[in-house]
């Protein structure tokens, strides 16, 4: 049984989709039907109903799937074993994050985590998908809130706490709200579908519906339509912390919790094996989400050499002449110095959250 097949197998589970699939691996949807059927013919079972257009898992695929799994998570723990008496982490991270949560920021740490780890791959799903976590395919899923399965093994990354805000001209001209029921007479700028904004005390929750002049699934469009007076938003703290303190947005109903629980976590199942390289990529993020976003972009996110050896390793376009920074004098990783990533000032404006 090819290793390989068990791998396409999962992810045909997971996507149900043969194109996708095929861009994964770099394979045709014909291909990969092949690689199908050949693992069907020798198990001696169907694994997925296929028609002209879907293609969905059996009963009998189901069951091969959990045992498939295990297979995979143990030969990825064995070759992680083997790799780590050779040094770096490697491999392949698969990372779901839904599509309203802090992904900017999440994209600026992703390339420096990458910058420090050369040999880690990144395969990032930013989407609002539906299904559990054990159905995502993904290695590490980031959730924000109450977890969702007690069976899931979960790390907590940050707080993400929301604030509702408003520019100074709209409160102005509108008034400012005291309570969450005044919400229902101002111009609410409404992420999603969204249109029941949260309100917690002593744990109970209650909602108000809201309304206004615009709708949009862009958090970026309802920040600046906010920043220009059109209504109020519900939104992540952090991603409008520049904007708060510039004046540009001020907090209403501050003394009411918008946030509930305002965890942010990362989930795996417990079928996936803790490899090196989801430990040295779930310590990264932990560090970095925990980072006030003003203070990353004027001082170094921490010293890399108390992580593995890969903190030798510095930012490729570091060095004024276009080589890694280690290997511009020539001696490379040999001269055996630890390197920092500083992370530079982002030019323009880099949003760390998300409305809601």
């Amino acid at each position: 049984m090819d290793i390989q097949d068990l791998r396409i197998f999962e992810r045909v589970a997971a996507l149900q989709n043969l194109s996708a699939v095929g861009n994964e691996f770099s394979l045709t949807p014909g291909t990969i039907s092949k690689r199908l059927q050949s693992l069907e013919d020798e198990l001696g079972v169907r694994l997925f109903a296929r028609s002209t257009r879907s293609i969905r898992i059996t009963e009998e695929g189901r069951i091969f799937l959990e045992h498939a799994q295990r297979m995979l998570s143990e030969f990825e723990a064995a070759k992680a074993s083997v790799d780590s008496n050779r040094g770096n982490p490697r491999g392949l991270i698969r990372l779901h994050s839904p599509a309203r949560l802090r992904n900017q920021e999440l994209a600026a740490g992703l390339c420096t985590f990458m910058a420090a780890y050369p040999e880690i791959d990144v395969q990032a799903d930013i989407s609002d998908r539906g299904g559990s976590v054990s159905d995502e395919g993904s290695d590490i899923t980031i959730k924000a809130g109450a977890l969702p399965d007690s069976s899931l093994i979960a790390k907590r990354l940050a707080d993400d706490p929301m604030v509702i805000v408003a520019a100074p001209c709209y409160l102005d001209r509108a008034g400012t709200p005291a309570t969450p029921q005044d919400l229902e007479s101002h111009s609410c700028l409404v992420h999603g579908d969204l249109c029941h904004w949260p309100f917690w005390r002593k744990s109970s929750e209650r909602s108000v519906r809201v309304a206004g002049r615009m709708r949009s699934n862009d958090v970026e469009l309802l920040r600046k339509a906010a920043c220009e007076g059109i209504g109020l938003i519900r939104v992540s703290e952090a991603y409008v912390a520049e904007d708060i303190q510039a004046g540009r947005l001020v907090p209403v109903l501050t003394n009411h919790d918008t946030s509930g629980d305002s965890a942010v976590w990362a989930i795996f199942p417990k079928s996936k094996n803790m490899l090196p390289r989801m430990r040295v990529f779930l310590d990264f993020l932990a560090d970095w989400l925990k980072q006030p976003a003003l203070a990353r972009d004027e001082a170094p996110l921490f010293d890399l050499s108390r992580r593995s050896a890969a903190g030798q390793l510095t930012a490729p376009c570091a060095a004024s002449n276009g080589k890694p920074a280690n290997e511009s004098n020539g001696k490379g990783a040999a001269a055996g110095r630890r390197a920092k990533i500083s992370h530079q000032p982002r030019r323009g404006r880099s949003r760390p959250g998300a409305s809601a």
